[in-house]
């Protein structure tokens, strides 16, 4: 009995002891930086003007029915990594292969706008507010002030691979019918 009791101590020690290190985040953890495609002034421009430059940097046709956009302005979901304290990380929704975040009232240089291709951890959005967008590291501890983040997914299926997809199922269901009334 008593080692029983001694063992579930030592396994809940050891669970709250690794309880602290599982929130911090590495660059192993969310792949990459992301790219920084493009920056522009909108200031307080609305979704609409946001769409229609990232149309025309992307060379695109989004709608605001495409553009998945949430406000960030008070911190939420921004962490900075262990490894590098300009570096942040976002947890994004759609694992989109593009994001923006407008900065809002965090002035960082000409622009307040900044497109971003999302590169190797699509679940997130990595930026470096130092080396990509010029923020000083007093601006880098105000990560709140970025107004929102938006996504978008420029990866949509090939209409040709859809419809070859799409044949092979139905030739497949064909022969699976055939075999069983062959059976019969």
């Amino acid at each position: 009995m008593k080692k029983k009791i001694v063992s579930c101590l030592a396994f809940g020690v050891i669970v709250l002891g690794t309880a602290g290190l599982a929130q911090a985040l590495t660059m192993s953890d969310v792949g990459a930086i992301d790219n920084l495609l493009a920056g522009t002034e909108l200031g307080n421009s609305g979704d609409e003007n946001e769409i229609n430059w990232i149309n025309t940097v992307l060379d695109t046709n989004y709608t605001v029915d495409d553009y998945l956009k949430y406000d960030t302005d008070d911190g939420t979901g921004w962490i900075q990594l262990a490894d590098d304290n300009s570096v942040y990380a976002h947890s994004l929704s759609s694992e989109p292969a593009y994001f923006l975040i407008k900065t809002g009232n965090l002035k960082v240089s000409e622009f307040d706008t900044f497109l971003y291709e999302n590169l190797a951890g699509l679940n997130w959005g990595v930026i470096d507010l130092l080396d990509q967008i010029g923020a000083d590291v007093l601006e880098i501890k105000n990560i709140g002030k970025l107004s929102h983040v938006g996504e978008f997914d420029t990866s949509p299926v090939p209409e040709p691979a859809t419809m070859l997809l799409f044949g092979t199922g139905i030739a497949g269901l064909a022969g699976i019918s055939r075999r069983k009334s062959k059976k019969s």
